[in-house]
């Protein structure tokens, strides 16, 4: 039996780390592992709901010719026959099936736990979780309790001593709340650092007066000596320096006794830094307590919490408020089995939280009990150290519970070619590295490497190149090493081809998905039973608004997920579509559909990713876990900004050994600190190279690299430019639709104001008609009227609409937008529930309410307008509005017209 209750793989770009976690799951219930018990984790939606749907489809075909390498390495796995498998195929799935399963994100887990445990912090089951999290109310509580408790007085001092704003204090803070678990804070006696400026400048002046005896002394040697202060002495550049004799202007002058001098000064400076240090330490620790309760009493006040105070609170509640099995018992069922995916981005605080589950695992393998750990990743990939991520562990753990690890080395992604030139470059340059082999006997694919100044010029040239060849846009990823990068990029692709498609990879809400919102709207019918609702899902999945299907089988009694998973079958909706896999998700923290609804205008998930057609932008970041066919990745336009943390974090193994404050030039006086630094610098320069490697094992067919000839990026790979193959054309595939793509909208935006095609028309005015959608589609974005909110919905309206609308065009809308939010009557009506693009069926026509806002005791319909032209026809618009909601609601209805001319908001009741 090849089954091994330890195990790791250490998976390699491309060499199917998702189908092995597939096949690891798969072995578990079929050594009769009950699927609650089995606790599976990923670090995004999008490998959560693949790796489910994996699973699914697996055990759903694997009696099929398709699915023989699973079954074959299942039967390896399993050392047993094929056929005794597929016997018990329809068993296991449907084992699988009914079970509530725990395959989810490691953020997502956590929360799970936190709501059902929440109260023994004090904190209400239903917070919710937002990537700000308190701050602003944090900050400001904070300063109210550092009045209170007599500290104001101490923090002004040490903001004005050493030269801080408070957004650097709170720097501090943010940094030791990521590594609370981490960090003890003891108070000691500092040295004075007074006493130790005034030491250090008379030791300044001693070695300045022995260097002066030198009759041959030059007047820059003589400059470089004069010193006033401490900010003074380190911008000189013979501090930095082993010995004096190694300083040119001192050289002709140099005697040993001065490096007498010289050390005595370096150990003095030493002193004061670490003084400087411990009074840092000293008054940011009790200046930290307090912040840390002004955020605990803001996200237990607000019930709002970010990421971080997640894991902090399961952190304490797992270490001192409950025992393993009191977990147990309220996660409905013992965690016998672990997988975890992308290892390498597991930051300590979540090992920390799963340890002493995994202690218990790992303790009851060979006493009889089926328990196992498993996990998979590539320390060649660890790209997130900057968000906690410890490739450190990948190791650590290996070592720390004897688990077994075997590497997957072969490469199913990539072309020969690529595999061959990722092997030439990262061999000898990563610790760790196995060479990869090739799945392509035919070691086809397609390598080039070109260099010029203009990076935006070169990735023009290879984008035409792969067009030019019969390459397919879809087919075509860019990638950039910052998102500033990637705009830069975008539009000057766009100048030089404006009817370019191109997806950037801006954040797109789940509940704005179509899908999604469709199936929301039915869950509103069945619960309410307005007829507008079922009219909305209709028409957002393409059917007719009359229709009146049987909804006889939906029981609103039903658990929200196993509802909308109903929904889902009875409409045929689903097509592989990871937004409705998400939406199950997000409803099983629900007890019941009125709470669901209830919620489901806030949720603030982001869609698992744009299903757009086009050319794809996007960071090297975001592009982990992704694969395209072609591939071109840009050097960095601008030179990286060289500003690092305030503070600098030196850890053995995984834990952390200590923890120094960054001040110019100290490594030259300080070795413990010299030491941390360089180990600092190494891990960085890892992280680059890591980057790269990302990005080249992201190509299928072709890898185009564009290389800045001086200050690249990629100087330490040494690339050299090349062309190796040829870049393969794609085949065109006609793929006919069932229902609209998942991009599909109900109705064009501002499509009330499109010129009819009826005879005796006038021409349309396009412009117009870009501007008018454009408009609208900002102000559909605007999830709160605010001055935030514009200024995203301005990013998205520029994301799909610069191929169409000039700069000015933009900023037009943009100063449009701004001036209504600002306008008293605007601010007056949009006060209640605000529905923005609300789709209404009436006298046979489908129209589009552009603002429907629901208060107490009426409701409004405002309708925006960019162009005065056909105002009887707006106005006999609103009035259709008016009373087709009129009917639907029987209640109270105000129609009005927003007209948003470029100096003034024009308003007109209907």
């Amino acid at each position: 039996m090849a089954f091994y209750t330890l195990f790791a793989y250490e998976a390699s770009a491309g060499s199917g780390k998702t189908f092995a976690l597939v096949i690891r799951y798969i072995s578990l219930l079929y050594l009769d592992a009950h699927p609650a018990s089995i606790l599976a984790l990923t670090f995004t939606n999008k490998a959560a709901n693949e790796m489910k749907s994996r699973i699914t489809a697996v055990l759903k075909e694997l009696h099929l010719p398709k699915r023989e390498s699973e079954l074959n390495e299942l039967s390896r796995i399993l050392d047993t026959d094929t056929e005794k498998i597929l016997a018990r195929r329809r068993e296991v799935l449907e084992r699988y099936l009914r079970a509530d399963l725990k395959i989810s994100t490691i953020d997502k887990f956590l929360t799970r736990i936190l709501r059902k445990f929440s109260l023994h912090l004090g904190l209400m089951p239903d917070f919710s979780t937002d990537a700000q999290g308190v701050e602003e109310e944090v900050a400001d509580r904070f300063i109210k309790e550092v009045i209170r408790q007599e500290r104001y007085g101490s923090l002004r001092r040490f903001a004005r001593f050493e030269a801080k704003k408070m957004q650097d204090i709170f720097d501090y803070f943010r940094l030791f709340y990521t590594r609370d678990h981490e960090i003890t804070f003891s108070s000691r006696e500092c040295e004075n650092q007074i006493v130790l400026e005034k030491m250090i400048l008379e030791k300044t002046s001693e070695l300045k007066e022995a260097m002066l005896r030198c009759k041959g002394l030059s007047r820059s040697a003589k400059e470089a000596l004069n010193v006033d202060s401490i900010e003074t002495l380190m911008g000189k550049t013979w501090i930095t320096k082993e010995s004096l004799a190694d300083f040119r202007y001192f050289k002709k002058c140099y005697e040993p006794a001065h490096d007498t001098l010289f050390f005595e000064l370096k150990s003095l400076l030493e002193r004061y830094f670490t003084a400087k240090e411990c009074y840092f330490k000293n008054e940011l620790a009790a200046l930290y307590r307090i912040y840390k309760a002004a955020r605990r009493y803001e996200n237990i006040n607000r019930s709002t919490l970010a990421f971080d105070d997640v894991s902090s609170m399961v952190y304490e509640l797992l270490r001192q408020e409950i025992t393993n099995d009191f977990l147990y018992f309220r996660l409905d069922a013992k965690i016998d089995h672990i997988l975890i995916d992308e290892f390498q981005d597991t930051n300590i605080l979540q090992f920390r939280i799963l340890e002493p589950i995994i202690d218990e695992i790992s303790a009851g393998i060979g006493t009889g009990d089926f328990k196992s750990f498993f996990y998979v990743g590539d320390v060649k990939q660890s790209i997130y150290r900057f968000r906690g991520g410890a490739k450190e562990l990948f190791y650590f753990l290996q070592r720390h519970y004897g688990i077994r690890t075997e590497i997957l080395n072969v490469n199913y992604r990539s072309y020969g070619r690529i595999v061959d030139f990722v092997n030439e470059l990262f061999a000898t340059r990563m610790p760790h590295y196995t060479p990869q082999q090739s799945n392509d006997p035919a070691s086809r694919g397609f390598v080039g490497v070109y260099e010029g100044e203009e990076i935006t010029e070169q990735v023009r040239k290879c984008l035409d190149r792969l067009i030019e060849k019969g390459v397919l846009s879809e087919n075509i990823a860019i990638l950039t090493q910052t998102n500033e990068d990637a705009f830069t990029i975008k539009s000057a692709l766009l100048e030089h081809r404006p009817t370019l498609q191109i997806v950037t990879e801006t954040t797109v809400k789940l509940i704005h998905k179509p899908k999604v919102a469709a199936v929301i709207e039915l869950l509103k019918y069945l619960y309410f039973k307005e007829r507008l609702y079922l009219a909305n899902f209709l028409t957002i999945i393409g059917r007719s608004w009359e229709e009146r299907p049987d909804l006889s089988t939906f029981s609103v009694h039903q658990p929200p997920p196993l509802l909308i998973k109903s929904v889902i079958e009875r409409f045929d909706l689903f097509e592989g579509d990871p937004d409705l896999l998400l939406l199950m998700e997000l409803a099983q923290e629900y007890p019941d559909i009125e709470t669901f609804l209830f919620d489901a205008e806030k949720i603030d998930q982001d869609a698992p990713g744009n299903t757009n057609a086009g050319i794809r932008i996007l960071t090297v970041h975001k592009s982990k876990g992704l694969e395209f066919d072609h591939v071109i990745v840009a050097d960095r336009i601008k030179r990286p900004n060289n500003r690092s943390d305030s503070m600098l974090f030196e850890y053995e193994d995984i834990e952390l050994k200590a923890f120094y404050f960054r001040f110019s030039k100290r490594e030259y006086v300080d070795e413990a600190y010299r030491e941390a630094k360089e180990k600092e610098r190494k891990l960085s320069e890892e992280d680059r190279l890591n980057a790269h490697y990302v990005a080249f094992t992201r190509a299928k067919k072709s890898l185009l690299i564009c290389k800045k000839e001086r200050s690249s990026d990629f100087a330490r790979l040494e690339l050299q430019t090349t062309e190796r193959g040829e870049i393969e054309a794609d085949i065109q595939k006609s793929v006919p639709r069932k229902i609209p793509p998942l991009d599909y909208k109900p109705i064009s935006l501002g499509s009330q104001e499109k010129p009819r095609s009826e005879k005796g028309d006038e021409a349309i005015d396009l412009p117009s008609v870009h501007f008018g959608t454009a408009m609208h589609y900002m102000l559909e974005l605007m999830g709160a009227f605010d001055p935030e909110a514009l200024d995203q919905a301005y990013w998205g309206m520029r994301n799909r609409f610069a191929a169409v609308l000039g700069e000015h065009e933009m900023e037009d809308i943009k100063a449009r937008i701004e001036q209504l939010i600002r306008d008293p009557k605007f601010r007056e009506l949009t006060k209640g529930e605000c529905l923005h693009e609300q789709p209404l069926l009436y006298r046979n026509e489908l129209r589009v309410i552009d603002l429907l806002v629901e208060k107490s005791d009426r409701s409004i319909v405002i309708d925006y307008k960019s162009g005065q032209e056909r105002r009887s026809v707006h106005r006999l618009q609103v009035q259709n509005y008016k009373e087709a909601i009129t009917q639907i609601k029987s209640r109270p209805v105000e129609g009005w017209l927003c007209y948003l001319h470029r100096d003034a908001i024009e308003w007109i009741q209907v």
